[in-house]
């Protein structure tokens, strides 16, 4: 009959840390800055391993990270009277955006909790293809990003992703000025934030050109093609295992471009574009 495991306080659990790893921030939490400690219970075997593991109390959107960190790490057995044994402690894995006295603003935070809501109905509109809602939602979400200030890249993301979508807005819109005005907020933004082999880095770059294409600005708006595509190339060789999406986008913009070629009497080069989008 196997006996319960024996009980061991967080410090002398932590002392027979062996083998641990900080637990990953899901991003979905970061862009809700959602934060604070997430308290799990464990069981572990004689031999030091995560044999069972549970959360006692924590936010929700973080319970689930916590849980696939502690499953990896590994103790130096415990022991009553020189025998290796079963231990029952409790762990708490922090999740903290700001360093202390950095934090946001009660404001900020209420903001913060509620952009990524309203994100996601822009999108949905944007989907949809719901014109006067797109840009009602899209500008929602813009105005919410501000209130919640920029302390960290999450915030500086959520911003870019903003200022992208409401453009995009704009340009179904038929709204191409102003578009291309917030597209031009958006690259200053993801300049601060992202690579050139990040595929969000690509985006404002391409709803610019169809802005420029719009107001027959075709030399900057080529421009501005060629640079969201070369942006989707290197980031599928940085991320292969985003390939299958990423080359979607990629298809999409090398036909828009190829559509502009076209109608500047380039068939030759429209011809080259729609092929690489082909072999996709």
């Amino acid at each position: 009959m196997t006996s319960d495991p024996h009980t061991v306080s967080e410090p002398d659990a932590r002392q027979h840390l062996l083998q641990h790893e900080e637990a990953l921030y899901p991003p979905i939490a970061r862009a809700a800055r959602v934060q604070g400690d997430v308290v799990v219970g464990l069981v572990i075997s004689e031999g030091g391993q995560v044999t069972s593991e549970k959360v006692v109390s924590g936010p929700a959107m973080l319970q689930q990270a916590a849980l696939d960190t502690v499953k990896k790490w590994r103790f130096t057995p415990f022991q009553v009277n020189g025998v290796p044994t079963q231990a029952a402690t409790t762990l708490t894995i922090p999740f903290h955006i700001d360093k202390p006295g950095e934090g946001p603003t009660a404001e900020q935070e209420k903001a913060a909790q509620a952009w990524f809501p309203l994100s996601d109905k822009c999108r949905s509109a944007l989907k949809a293809q719901n014109v006067q809602d797109a840009i009602d939602r899209c500008k929602e979400a813009l105005d919410m990003s501000y209130k919640a200030g920029d302390l960290d890249s999450s915030d500086q993301l959520g911003r870019v992703e903003s200022l992208q979508q409401y453009g995009r807005a704009l340009v179904v819109g038929h709204r191409a000025q102003e578009a291309m005005e917030q597209e031009n907020m958006a690259i200053q933004e993801a300049k601060k934030c992202l690579k050139e082999t990040d595929q969000e880095f690509a985006m404002p770059f391409y709803w610019r050109a169809i802005a420029e294409a719009n107001l027959g600005q075709v030399e900057g708006a080529i421009a501005d093609f060629e640079i969201s595509e070369e942006t989707h190339r290197k980031a599928i060789a940085h991320l292969p295992e985003m390939k299958e999406a990423y080359s979607k986008y990629l298809a999409t913009i090398l036909k828009t471009h190829a559509a502009l070629l076209d109608q500047l009497g380039r068939p030759a080069d429209a011809a080259k574009l729609r092929a690489e989008a082909a072999l996709l």
